[in-house]
């Protein structure tokens, strides 16, 4: 009876023991696991603590950027290390732990290269966004920096895998030179564009007007193109090498407010100082509506045919402005005439006619 008792028992025992062994296997494991993961999210909060308040000390904006770019990415990267550690020391077969060390290495250089991406990117957006100015151009040197950092990324994992990177570079050396004669308008177009956007001659917001006839404010500056936005709102897309051969006048630069001339015509017989004060007042008060500070300035400018000549100069904050300003007060001004017993006359000729004895 008890040798049965115990044949009964001895499957229980063993698989209770089974268990025992395994939980020992794998504890250590979990545990290496675990306090890899618990000092990743620890590094990353102290990092992102002490980063913040740096940046609040310094006013520097590349904090920000910094702690965008590393939150989540400093646990992803202890993620990948607890599971390379732990299965280093759990019971598993050494090709699965060779294969995971070669997966591990590859997504470590992917986060690595995807962090310094971002961080650069961030940077440059920062850096721009200081400026009082127009913004520069972003997409351009956004696509360089992530073609950049991502090719250096990815010749880390080749290397990784063994595969020798310097037959690459020499293939990519010789394939490089074909690519170039074969995409001379494209490269033509990248290098102009890189050109138009560190000189800064051109940027977006700046309007701007071409001897083609082209003008329209600049939205964005790519690898390939510039784009203008016209008063019409349509899209007018300019290759980059056309627009650093051509002629343009940047009217946003040196600054954006330009003064524009109304020429206005009145009778001979007209109160000369009362339309002068007339077309000041005017021209001030539509002024001040639209944040204008500045003051117009009335000139009389010569005897005409018909009428004498004067022009009211008036400044607007941006090229776009003149168009409704200068309707305004044609508007207004011609209202004020009228009511002020102002004429201003229609063109007219006088002829003599001289009569022979």
């Amino acid at each position: 009876m008890l040798l049965q008792i115990l044949n009964n028992s001895a499957p229980k025992v063993n698989a209770i023991a089974n268990d025992i062994t395994v939980v020992k296997d794998w504890f250590t494991p979990a545990l290496i696991a675990g306090a890899i993961l618990f000092a990743g999210i620890v590094i990353q909060r102290i990092i992102i603590i002490y980063i913040q308040r740096l940046s609040k000390k310094t006013h520097w904006k590349g904090g920000l950027v910094l702690v965008s770019s590393l939150r989540g990415m400093i646990v992803l990267v202890s993620i990948l290390f607890a599971v390379y550690f732990g299965m280093a020391h759990a019971p598993v077969d050494e090709k699965a732990v060779l294969l995971a060390y070669k997966i591990h290495k590859v997504l470590l250089v992917f986060l690595i290269t995807f962090v310094i991406a971002r961080v650069l990117t961030g940077l440059l957006k920062a850096y721009s966004n200081r400026e009082d100015s127009s913004k520069s151009s972003l997409s351009l040197f956004k696509s360089i920096i992530n073609i950049l950092v991502y090719l250096l990324g990815l010749l880390v994992m080749l290397e990784s895998f063994g595969i020798s990177i310097t037959p690459v570079l020499t293939a990519l050396g010789v394939g490089g030179l074909a690519v170039a004669l074969a995409l001379q308008d494209t490269l033509s177009n990248l290098f102009a564009g890189i050109q138009i956007t560190l000189t800064r001659t051109i940027k977006p917001g700046d309007y701007i007007h071409l001897t083609s006839g082209e003008e329209g404010t600049v939205v964005d500056i790519t690898w390939r193109s510039t784009t203008l936005l016209t008063q019409s709102d349509n899209m007018t897309v300019i290759p980059n090498s056309k627009l650093a051969t051509t002629i343009i006048t940047n009217y946003s630069l040196p600054k954006r407010n330009l003064s524009i001339s109304v020429p206005v015509g009145i009778a001979y017989d007209s109160d000369l100082d009362k339309a002068e004060r007339v077309a000041l007042e005017v021209g001030e008060a539509l002024m001040r509506e639209n944040g204008i500070e500045t003051k117009p300035v009335f000139r009389y400018k010569e005897f005409g045919g018909s009428s004498i000549n004067f022009t009211l100069s008036m400044d607007v904050n941006e090229f776009s402005q003149q168009y409704i300003l200068r309707h305004e007060f044609i508007k207004r001004l011609y209202k004020r005439f009228k009511a002020e017993g102002i004429d201003i006359p229609f063109p007219t000729t006088s002829v003599y006619i001289k009569k022979e004895e």
